[in-house]
């Protein structure tokens, strides 16, 4: 199964500058021996202390598989099973809970909070993310928002620029799972990291997103309209 991007830059792009941290998004997809669909979504970064404060403003059309049971929690992730092994369940992060794997497994960050935007289904069950959603991780000092090597990660990668593309570093942002045979899923965000390097913050933002008709087998799960870049100091 193979991933497939449309990413339009503007002039002002994200990697014109040496300290730019957000190079773009990368995400890895397989299909579990139970035949769900699994993304996972990471925010490439320029180097390994480069941290990931929060994504915001994101909107998408898509339908999620959630975990049943009464230990549904949301797109909350569980300490106990929110893993990038889960093929049962999605659920939103910021990194890696404690910066490193636990007995060779990658659990979500236990510190990543909701905004307001997330007005459901963060600890309810929902299979949808409601429109302008985010979350961010508490409190930002935490090493679980620190870049990690992508190498890490399995599954087919696509990218949504080539600065993404020569990427090695990145922030887990997301575990999507879809029902068996989903083709194409669009998905829209702001990300905010702070440069390690420079100590200030810079925002990355897809501005729209289209649906696209992917190729058989394929999943189109980012579409950029634009991507501009602010930043303010720390």
């Amino acid at each position: 199964m193979k991933i497939g991007f449309i990413a339009v830059l503007g002039t002002a792009s994200l990697v014109a500058s040496a300290d730019a941290g957000v190079l773009g998004f990368a995400a890895f997809s397989r299909t579990a021996s139970n035949g769900n669909v699994v993304v996972d979504l990471v925010v490439v970064t320029e180097r390994a202390s480069d941290r990931l404060l929060n994504v915001f403003n994101v909107n998408t059309s898509s339908t999620f598989i959630q975990q049943a049971g009464t230990a549904t929690r949301g797109f909350k992730p569980d300490a106990a099973s929110s893993t990038r092994s889960n093929t049962v369940d999605s659920f939103c992060t910021i990194g890696v809970e404690g910066g490193a794997p636990y007995e060779g497994q990658y659990y979500a960050s236990g510190g990543t909070s909701a905004d307001g935007g997330f007005s459901t289904g963060w600890t309810t069950p929902g299979t949808t993310i409601p429109a302008n959603a985010g979350w961010f991780g508490s409190p930002p000092t935490l090493p679980d928002q620190l870049s990690e090597s992508l190498a890490n990660f399995t599954g087919d990668r696509a990218n949504s620029s080539a600065a993404a593309a020569g990427g090695t570093f990145g922030v887990w942002v997301g575990h999507w799972v879809f029902a068996p045979g989903t083709t194409s899923a669009i998905i829209s965000m702001t990300a905010s990291v702070k440069d390690g390097l420079t100590s200030q913050v810079v925002t990355g933002s897809a501005t729209g997103f289209q649906q696209i008709v992917p190729a058989p087998g394929a999943l189109a799960l980012l579409s950029f309209a634009g991507v501009a870049s602010r930043r303010r100091r720390a």
